[in-house]
């Protein structure tokens, strides 16, 4: 068996050769695979990271640290065994005068290794703070600060001292052999690891199931892995069960495709909301700033959905370009993103919003190129928890942004706070689920002119709520808020079971009303179902169906056209009657809704308030020739004087609603107005 001379050096410089038989050589080939195969899953990981953009985020940030770690580890380790089986015998080869080089680097290479891998617990366990958002909570004292870092500490230093004491370990031609304080590094280790699983246990419950299980999992696998590795030393497993286990927490924990809408190149919505649950159960303090861009419905039907979505992404760039370090930018929902500063000052926080609004209040092209000159913000600062308490109430500000904040300049939640309606507004998800809960809506009626005939023949039903704790509940609060939310399908259900059992107990032929116009949402429209639930309650209560008009606004027209068609040709069939609610303010296209068979048109109160306006006075009285040509009646809302309704009257309208005639009114003095006209 051939024999090979390997030339060492002792820690005083002397030099001295070994003699081993080729059999008896200091690696054998079989124990790189390991090494290897973990490189190649820590180099995979980071061009994954690369590729996906996943940078952004402390968790993300704490995460590649953690992937170059442990990939540096893997690294040094591999590269210790190369060098013992490829480099060192071929250096001896070239003779004694090499003086110390070869073992020095050798040294070098597993200082590095060691000290690496003793930081490579304590990653783990600032890994798992970083994704759980506890980060706060792991160093919320001196003394916390001192007996989690010590250990590491200590270890580290031992190790990095090792050239000079020799006691971690020791280094030799047949290999890396453990000192008597390698126990120093196992027992880092472990502390870390008990710190760790503790550390999961204790914030579970801010963490999904996946998350919890991934995380948990990588602790018996590199147990089980340092226990291979003691026992058997040829099986170099330990960094490659950490890149496995990095990739599973990189699959299945940060999930980029989750964490990130790559369509506006911004953390998802999904994010936001990690990340305000943990925060609020972790005591985390927030500044949270919201920009929302104005009037995105009619930058959509301006634009168009591809072009708005350009516009969008555009925005969410110029945003980005203005984030420090560590701070993050989160896309919510219908132009609505939220920066969260790396730390929570709110003096920083106001000055990022006050920033953002004003560089988009001027929209100039030059500093707003493109469709980017459209764009004005709306912006406000949040603080949790010193101002909201939980995410539910975050969630309900946020929902009554638009509502709550002014465009005129950027503002904080403490300072909304102070305005008289505010508790209103916030109270509004809880004070509307009551309502629907007792149905506690009224409904007023608020009668209509004939002009051709001179009396109040029809009347419109409207809503009306009043809250034990806030009185009167303004309609422009509640009908948005029970939109936005979805349940404005059971407020309208409400209110057609209501106005149909007023019609089935009153004798309208002894008032002179031939019928009531009711207003229908979108969300009513749209549904299937709206057809037969309204003629069973008009079956329920005994009433005509001609008795009754539905008024569907031109914009609703725009949505579902096949299911609007579909309830309004069963509706029409059984007698009923439909008006065409707010000619002239919506976007939709007018000939499509005019396909629908439509008796009345309502002009809204903007044409009303506009009769001075020559232009404005022409565009009405052109209008109203044209719907009487093609055998439309006109309504004209919000008429206030005399002035108004002689002109209108003139100009031919057939139908006249507003306070100059009568204001809407509960069922009783309805029907006492209707007895004395």
């Amino acid at each position: 068996m051939n024999e090979k001379v390997f030339i060492l050096y002792d820690n005083h410089g002397n030099m001295d050769t070994v003699s081993l038989n080729e059999g008896e050589a200091m690696a054998e080939p079989d124990i790189y695979f390991y090494d290897i195969s973990a490189v190649v899953v820590f180099v995979f990981l980071l061009l994954s990271i690369l590729i996906r953009r996943q940078m952004h985020g402390p968790a993300n940030r704490v995460f590649l640290s953690a992937v170059i770690l442990a990939a540096l580890t893997a690294a040094a380790g591999l590269g210790g065994d190369l060098y013992d089986a490829l480099l060192s015998p071929l250096l001896s080869h070239l003779g004694a005068g090499t003086q110390s080089y070869p073992t020095l680097l050798r040294s070098s290479v597993q200082l590095l290794y060691f000290t690496l891998h003793t930081l490579t617990a304590p990653a783990y366990l600032v890994l798992i703070s970083a994704i759980s958002d506890t980060s706060h909570r792991l160093n919320n004292s001196n003394l916390a600060r001192a007996l989690l870092w010590a250990p590491m500490i200590v270890a580290t230093v031992f190790v990095m001292l090792n050239p000079v004491h020799h006691l971690v370990y020791t280094y030799d031609a047949t290999g890396t052999h453990r000192g008597p304080l390698i126990g120093v590094i196992y027992a880092s280790a472990i502390y870390y690891s008990l710190i760790g699983i503790w550390w999961l246990l204790r914030w579970r419950h801010v963490m999904s199931e996946d998350e919890f299980s991934t995380l948990m999992l990588l602790y018996p696998l590199i147990f089980m892995a340092v226990y291979i590795q003691f026992h058997f030393p040829h099986l170099r497993v330990e960094m490659f069960f950490t890149a496995i286990g990095l990739l599973m927490v990189s699959t299945f924990v940060l999930r980029p495709e989750y964490q990130l809408d790559s369509l506006v190149a911004a953390a998802s919505l999904n994010a936001y909301h990690d990340l305000c649950h943990r925060c609020f159960a972790t005591g985390k303090p927030l500044c949270l700033v919201y920009l929302e861009i104005l009037d995105i419905d009619k930058l959509r039907e301006l634009l168009g959905a591809d072009e708005l979505h350009s516009l969008v992404a555009g925005v969410s760039s110029r945003l980005s370009e203005q984030l420090s370090r560590g701070d993050v930018l989160y896309y919510l929902r219908n132009g609505l993103f939220c920066i969260v500063p790396n730390n929570p000052d709110a003096d920083r926080a106001l000055g990022i919003a006050q920033r953002t609004h004003d560089q988009h209040k001027a929209r100039d092209a030059k500093s707003h190129p493109g469709r980017l000159s459209l764009v004005r913000i709306r912006s406000c600062v949040v603080r949790a928890p010193e101002d909201v308490s939980s995410p539910e109430e975050l969630a309900i500000f946020v929902r009554r942004l638009s509502h709550l904040v002014p465009d005129s300049r950027a503002t904080t939640y403490e300072a909304l706070s102070r305005q008289p309606d505010f508790a209103l507004n916030m109270a509004l998800p809880s004070l509307l689920e009551r309502a629907i809960r007792e149905r506690s809506f009224q409904i007023y009626y608020q009668p209509i002119y004939c002009v051709t005939t001179g009396r109040f023949a029809t009347a419109e039903a409207l809503v009306r709520l009043q809250d034990p704790d806030f009185g009167w509940v303004p309609p422009s609060l509640f009908i948005p808020e029970a939109e936005q939310s979805g349940a404005i399908v059971q407020v309208g259900s409400i209110l057609l079971d209501k106005i149909c059992a007023f019609l089935g107990e009153s004798d309208l032929d002894a008032l002179g009303l031939d019928y009531v116009e009711v207003n229908l949402s979108v969300d009513q429209c749209i549904r299937p179902q709206l057809a037969g639930e309204l003629l069973d309650l008009v079956e329920r209560h005994n009433v005509n169906p001609a008795r009754i008009n539905l008024e569907i606004t031109e914009t609703s027209s725009a949505f579902s056209q096949e299911a609007i068609e579909a309830n309004v040709r069963t509706l029409a069939d059984a007698g009923m009657t439909f008006s065409l609610d707010d000619y002239g303010t919506g976007y939709s296209n007018v000939t499509r809704a005019l396909r629908l068979p439509f008796s009345l048109v309502k002009f809204d109160k903007s044409f009303a308030d506009a009769l001075d306006d020559p232009s404005a006075h022409e565009v009405l009285e052109r209008s109203i020739r044209m719907m009487a040509s093609i055998g439309k009646h006109v309504l004209i809302e919000g008429v206030e004087t005399a002035e108004q309704a002689a002109e209108l009257t003139s100009m031919g309208v057939d139908y006249i609603q507003g306070y100059y005639y009568a204001r809407p009114m509960p069922e009783e003095d309805f029907v006492k107005f209707l007895r004395a006209q």
